[in-house]
């Protein structure tokens, strides 16, 4: 029987090790330093930083969709538009912003990315992207008028802000109550890294109180 036990330990030892190990600081994700604020009490705040005109970002969008679905009743889940410095960077993140304003993000968020990595339009100007969303048949006048608001201008340098914090140099990426940054792996990878972060996070909050 000691046998068989010594046995059973060395088969397994390298097993658990494997999951103990599993996702590594600097191999499947960053610790981000400084620390940037997390979410209060034992919530957990999940940030999303993407752009339209990613191809990875398009690609991710089902994976996230699908957490979304079920994910923690603890969890507050943000997304972040890109700020790189381009001028159609910034103004899809402005349009982003103005459509969650007059309350129709929900809708359109998917349509934009499909219509630019599926029926390949450009929508790189002001100008293409107000004919895109006319035919979408969103109140262009509420629209104008919310991205020239100081409620978009100001969700859009906070947006900037907060990619510099984070060092976000390329989307997608997320970032796990200020504490962690995933980016650069398959979509359904950086699900389950963030899922595992997310646990961890929400048993130290536990265990803090």
């Amino acid at each position: 029987m000691r046998i068989f036990l010594i046995a059973l330990t060395l088969i397994t030892s390298p097993m658990l090790l494997q999951a103990a190990t599993q996702y590594q600081d600097e191999v499947h994700y960053q610790t981000v330093i400084p620390e940037q604020p997390g979410a209060d009490g034992k919530q957990v705040r999940v940030m999303e930083f993407f752009w339209y005109g990613c191809v990875h970002c398009y690609a991710f969008e089902p994976h996230l969709e699908k957490w979304l679905e079920k994910k923690p009743e603890n969890v507050i889940f943000e997304r972040v538009p890109a700020m790189f410095n381009r001028p159609d960077v910034i103004m899809h993140a402005k349009t982003y912003y103005a459509l969650s304003l007059i309350g129709a993000e929900p809708e359109i968020h998917a349509r934009i990315f499909h219509a630019m990595h599926e029926k390949k339009q450009r929508l790189r100007t002001e100008q293409e992207m107000e004919d895109f969303l006319a035919q979408n048949g969103i109140d262009m006048g509420k629209f104008r008028k919310a991205m020239n608001s100081f409620a978009v201008q100001t969700s859009a340098r906070k947006a900037a802000v907060a990619a510099e914090n984070y060092n976000v140099r390329g989307v997608p990426s997320l970032a796990v109550d200020g504490k962690y940054k995933i980016g650069g792996l398959e979509g359904g990878e950086m699900i389950k890294i963030m899922s595992h972060l997310v646990g961890e996070v929400s048993k130290n909050k536990a265990a803090a109180d």
